[in-house]
């Protein structure tokens, strides 16, 4: 019974309340230090020694003297408190963004042309948080948020899973990207997808999002939805398309990183075929606070992405719509994607 009392009494106050009066050999001393009244600490005192039955101090006119009984609690009092203060600081500069890791995996195009902006000026401004970047495809982006490797991801839809929400920030239209001397290149404006069925497609390789996407829309020709011709990373395809080998098809923004940004692009229609990117986040997982702010700072950073032919910013209602992750229909394309 009197664990169970104790249990319900006895709290951080009181510890703290007992090592200042250890420490000071004086109730006006340690009171001082605790910004309370003699009499409060006393009564505070005294409520220790009734919930654990035995004196703590042997009390005299002039000082206060630790009996055997508190010489021995005193070890743990301290152990006690200066565990919990310095749980209360670490949980503080967390909170302050003093301390603390944040991690986060992207595909490529994002990596490239929205991340280092907006994680140079977070560096800058909380230079004692440790930041944790992490290129993938659309698959590894969501299987790292899955097994907790990191934050949050961003990237498109690959799978359904229950496990994960989804945040659209913005929506890539689909283009042809060729070589300055290719004969696309002749005339400028949108195409469609027939005009391109006459050239040699060099495609990416399916376990990448955008090739994965195409797949599985349905009325476009065999070539782009499973072309002969597969790269897995974009150094290669840039130095075949610049040879004049071929076109490939890509998101607008995807045609924007180097070393792709040296070819052409003209963007696709009939039907406009465009890809989600957006936060890929655990469902019921909080932020830390670090991650928070690294997350807003990206919602505020990918209205500058606007500036890219073909890319539209979600606006404010669609982007922080949190949905359960899954493959959508898109308004624009009606396909997947």
């Amino acid at each position: 019974m009197n664990d169970e009392r104790a249990s319900k009494r006895l709290s951080i106050r009181h510890i703290r309340a007992f090592v200042a009066a250890a420490r000071h050999k004086s109730l006006t001393r340690a009171a001082e230090s605790l910004f309370v009244t003699q009499s409060a600490l006393s009564l505070t005192i005294q409520h220790i020694e009734e919930d654990l039955g035995v004196l703590l101090f042997d009390r005299t006119t002039r000082r206060l003297d630790l009996t055997r009984a508190g010489e021995e609690f005193l070890p743990s009092a301290e152990r006690l408190l200066h565990d919990f203060d310095s749980s209360i600081r670490t949980m503080r500069a967390l909170g302050n963004h003093e301390r603390g890791k944040v991690s986060v995996a992207a595909v490529p195009s994002v990596m490239a042309l929205l991340l280092p902006e907006v994680v140079a000026a977070y560096i800058e401004a909380f230079p004692a948080i440790d930041v944790y970047l992490r290129e993938d495809n659309s698959a590894g982006v969501q299987r790292r948020v899955i097994e907790g490797d990191v934050d949050f991801g961003i990237c498109s839809p690959w799978q359904s899973d229950a496990e994960l929400v989804f945040e659209p920030l913005f929506e890539d239209c689909f283009g042809v990207v060729f070589a300055d001397h290719h004969p696309l290149a002749a005339s400028t404006g949108e195409l469609s997808w027939q005009d391109i069925y006459a050239y040699r497609i060099i495609g990416f390789t399916p376990d990448l999002g955008m090739q994965h996407q195409l797949s599985q829309t349905e009325g476009l020709s065999p070539e782009v939805r499973q072309p002969r011709y597969q790269v897995s990373n974009t150094s290669a395809i840039e130095a075949l398309l610049s040879r004049g080998v071929g076109v490939s098809v890509m998101s607008a923004l995807a045609a924007r990183r180097a070393p792709l940004d040296r070819l052409s692009l003209r963007l696709l229609s009939k039907p406009v075929l465009t890809r989600t990117v957006g936060v890929v986040r655990r469902q019921g997982k909080s932020l830390s606070p670090a991650a928070s702010t690294l997350l807003q700072r990206v919602r505020e950073a990918v209205t500058q992405l606007a500036c890219f032919p073909g890319l539209q910013v979600l606006d404010d209602g669609a982007r922080k719509t949190h949905e359960p992750l899954g493959l959508k229909v898109s308004a624009r394309s009606g396909e997947n994607d």
